[in-house]
């Protein structure tokens, strides 16, 4: 190259290399404005070591923000990006702060350009000893069985599961609740399959969350008590009387409320058999109750009752059942 075109090509190089740079600066200012922006919420997952577990709240989500050609950015499916909270490197308790790392995956992986910014950017979380031990499950109820019925008692199978998490608030977990159970309309017994209810999310489950609850269900019983009943004397022979008036009795049962409303004591209700008497003279005998079906006697007085027996005269018959 002679000098003369030497001197051509260097004179005002200031201004030839500002022009070159601010034409690659528009370049670049006009492929930037051909990116657009593409908001996503990505799963926080969270790796822990053996030993250490998260021991407060955090984001179960991450919003990440695309940066990238239109085409390129909408392609991309939410499982191709992954948020991480790596805690493996974290192995005594306290509260740290620690970076979100999102690794591309699939379609995310090649596309150029592609930014992605994430909020937030870290987290600040407390970590605790990992603890596993063995608690309770218990049924939880929805609605109310048919009128005049109760749960009598009730069995889940396993009774017992193993949970772990931190230390804090497994020291204060003692049961975990199932899904409500329905009782509405039911007036017999039920088996049914049952899951837990939703757990605190930093309590892990390590064995299965599946149930067989089996319920029994039978009649709601009422107490009642029945004063001045009269005794009546059954299977006495017809050449015999009781000269004795026999006391007033009482009793207490228990049946439905439907039951009891519907029964009214009439004599017989308690009884005492005189079949076995075969001539006058002074008797001990029982006294036994005679309620309908459905009642449950729980108690009556008197259970003995002390009777002449004489000679039965014309004009003269004890009570008596046949």
């Amino acid at each position: 190259m002679s000098s003369s075109r030497i001197d051509r090509f260097l004179a005002d190089w200031p201004a030839k290399v500002l022009s070159l740079a601010g034409a690659i600066a528009l370049f670049f200012f006009y492929q930037m404005n051909r990116l657009e922006e593409r908001p996503l919420s990505v799963p926080l997952v969270v790796v822990t070591n053996e030993g250490f577990v998260p021991a407060s709240q955090y984001p179960r989500t991450i919003r990440l923000v695309l940066r990238g050609e239109s085409n390129a950015i909408y392609a991309i499916l939410e499982d191709d990006l992954k948020a991480t909270l790596d805690l493996r490197s974290y192995t005594s308790a306290g509260t740290w702060r620690v970076p979100v790392r999102v690794e591309k995956r699939g379609s995310a992986l090649g596309i150029d350009p592609l930014e992605i910014s994430v909020d937030p950017s870290d987290v600040a979380i407390s970590i605790e000893p990992r603890v596993i031990k063995q608690i309770q499950v218990v049924p939880s109820f929805r609605g109310y069985l048919e009128p005049g019925f109760e749960l009598a008692g009730f069995k889940l199978v396993p009774a017992q599961l193993e949970a772990a998490g931190p230390a804090s608030v497994m020291e204060k977990l003692a049961d975990a609740a199932t899904e409500p159970i329905e009782l509405t309309g039911r007036s017999e017994g039920f088996t049914v399959k049952v899951r837990l209810a939703a757990k605190d999310p930093l309590v892990t489950f390590l064995t299965a969350d599946n149930f067989e609850f089996s319920a029994e269900v039978k009649k709601a019983l009422v107490f009642r008590s029945y004063q001045d009943l009269e005794i009546a004397f059954a299977g006495l022979k017809e050449s015999l009387v009781v000269k004795t008036p026999p006391p007033a009795g009482s009793a207490s049962v228990a049946s439905s409320s439907a039951e009891l409303e519907a029964f009214t004591p009439q004599a017989g209700v308690l009884e005492a058999d005189l079949s076995t008497i075969e001539r006058p003279g002074v008797y001990t005998v029982a006294v036994v109750p005679r309620f309908p079906e459905g009642f449950d006697v729980q108690s009556w007085s008197p259970m003995t009752i002390t009777i002449t027996v004489e000679r039965a005269s014309a004009s003269s018959r004890p009570l008596v059942l046949p």
